[in-house]
């Protein structure tokens, strides 16, 4: 028996996130399934199987499963996707293309290959287009990480400077899930970009209370540069050097950092 859970691999961010919300924490046996007796639960057995050994970057045996889905049913969307997925996490990049498009090619609908290929051209830089795949993703009411898919929607505008559109979408993830933090930081970051401060300051608020009750919670740099900002505007030097100086000692190398260094060097 065999018992994968989930942890951070190598793999991007957006990409991890979207694997994470389909294996979870996963037990099964590692061994021959019964495809005589029903196939189909075969093959997604294969395939989640082939995903969770992709989440510990156990590539040989991700490809072994997932080509044992396709010899199930060698039109099988989910295994060709996962596939995608493997070249991805490989540097395989035009072959996992490929692979994706192929995925949507035997099945339009399939919402999480969808959600995959756009994480893939989000990691590209191809934001135009992972736009669009994140926007047809988001339409599937039923798809059951549709807060997920809000929130790389949201991401995805932002990078493109979209800030209402962001805006949008995040608040949607909200609704969907308010317990998101990546959603509430994204809100937060887009209302700043459009200089509404009066909307991001109560969502920041509401942000910094559960980071405060939640054991273990602590601040990312995305948090305390909207903070910082947000102390800026409202010529609260103390809180904004108190920030600083975390931001300064926690996170030195990120892009918040450098914003903030450069901040104060055109004063």
């Amino acid at each position: 028996m065999t018992r994968w859970c989930t942890k951070v691999p190598v793999l991007p961010a957006i990409l991890l996130m979207l694997i994470v919300a389909l294996t979870g924490c996963v037990t099964y046996t590692d061994s021959t399934f019964d495809v005589a007796q029903d196939k189909e639960k075969a093959e997604q057995a294969y395939v989640r199987l082939g995903l969770a050994y992709l989440q510990q970057e156990r590539f040989d045996r991700s490809r072994q499963n997932l080509n044992r889905a396709l010899e199930i049913n060698n039109r099988s969307a989910p295994a060709k996707a996962g596939l995608g997925l493997l070249n991805q996490a490989e540097g395989e990049y035009e072959i996992a293309e490929k692979r994706f498009l192929e995925a949507l090619s035997e099945d339009p609908d399939f919402t999480r290959g969808r959600s995959y290929y756009g994480a893939f051209l989000f990691n590209q830089g191809r934001y135009d287009e992972a736009l669009e795949e994140f926007r047809t993703a988001s339409e599937d009411t039923e798809y059951e990480n549709r807060a997920g898919i809000f929130v790389n929607l949201g991401r995805t505008a932002n990078r493109m400077g979209l800030h209402e559109e962001a805006v949008q979408a995040y608040q949607r993830a909200l609704r969907l899930n308010r317990n998101r933090r990546d959603a509430m930081e994204g809100s937060i970051t887009a209302l700043l970009e459009l200089d509404r401060y009066d909307e991001a300051r109560p969502l920041y608020q509401q942000l910094v209370r559960r980071i405060e009750q939640t054991q273990d919670a602590r601040h990312s740099p995305q948090s305390l540069w909207a903070g910082i900002r947000i102390a800026r505007q409202d010529n609260d030097a103390d809180r904004e050097a108190s920030l600083a100086l975390q931001l300064r000692n926690r996170f030195p190398d990120s892009d918040e950092h450098r914003k903030y260094r450069a901040l104060k060097a055109d004063e």
